[in-house]
């Protein structure tokens, strides 16, 4: 045998062969496994100044997520207190609870249940009931892309003027970003619009940086505005809420 003849015709089908060899590995790379069954995480910001000006003002948060496939219940809670020269000027409390059912990859049915009180935009309580289904557009280890469209009922006590009844149209989007395993954005929004008034809709949008200190610890920076087109008479239109935050996974 021949071995200057072989010679050349080796090296070229090595040549050829190396790029697939080298892509082999990408191909046969493992799906990434499945979210935890549980996840949870608490929050906390306080921001407090002297001398000039006496302002304190206190943040606290909790989610949990439960995953008993193929369902998927949400529970979120969020409270948040300022007071200036020792008198309240701010306080907020929220709590929402959603309850999904996975019927295909992509496709997800959910029912989902408010409470919302917020005595310094005029609202004594707000009740909100709704279910519907969710769609995700994107779905991969770094980004997630899905909607929820919905309709609902809702039940709010003013602290001036009538209180509200109306059916609901909800329209919700949500978008994350991870940009590796220690820092993510995510931004969600929702559009909710009233049957009974056309001038009665709301929207809110929640906008947030998260990065890891530790396995345990990460640090938060959060911007949340709400608008409400028809406010309780003598309030404004516009809430903004820009926070920080250490955040605590379990």
């Amino acid at each position: 045998m021949n071995i200057q003849r072989i010679a050349p015709f080796a090296l070229a089908a090595l040549i050829v062969c190396a790029p697939a060899h080298a892509q082999d590995p990408q191909a046969a790379k493992p799906d990434p496994p499945p979210p935890p069954r549980f996840e949870g995480s608490s929050e906390l910001s306080l921001v407090s100044t002297g001398g000039n000006s006496e302002t304190q003002s206190l943040g606290l948060g909790s989610s949990l997520i439960w995953r008993p496939d193929p369902w998927t219940t949400h529970a979120h809670l969020s409270f948040v207190r300022s007071e200036a020269s020792g008198v309240e000027t701010a306080r907020a409390l929220t709590a929402w609870l959603r309850q999904g059912r996975v019927l295909t990859p992509r496709i997800d049915v959910f029912g989902r249940v408010e409470y919302l009180a917020n005595e310094f935009a005029g609202i004594d309580s707000r009740v909100t009931v709704d279910g519907g289904l969710g769609y995700k557009f994107v779905d991969t280890p770094r980004h997630l892309l899905r909607a929820d469209a919905g309709l609902g009922y809702a039940h709010e006590s003013r602290l001036v003027g009538e209180d509200l009844s109306t059916a609901l149209l909800n329209l919700a989007g949500m978008y994350r970003w991870r940009f590796n395993e220690t820092a993510a954005i995510e931004n969600a929004s929702l559009f909710s619009s009233s049957f009974d008034d056309g001038d009665d809709w709301r929207f809110r949008n929640a906008f947030a940086v998260t990065a890891a200190i530790t396995q345990v610890l990460s640090l938060k920076v959060a911007h949340e505005l709400k608008f409400v087109n028809a406010p309780v008479e003598g309030f404004e239109k516009t809430d903004r809420l820009l926070s920080a935050a250490i955040v605590v996974k379990y």
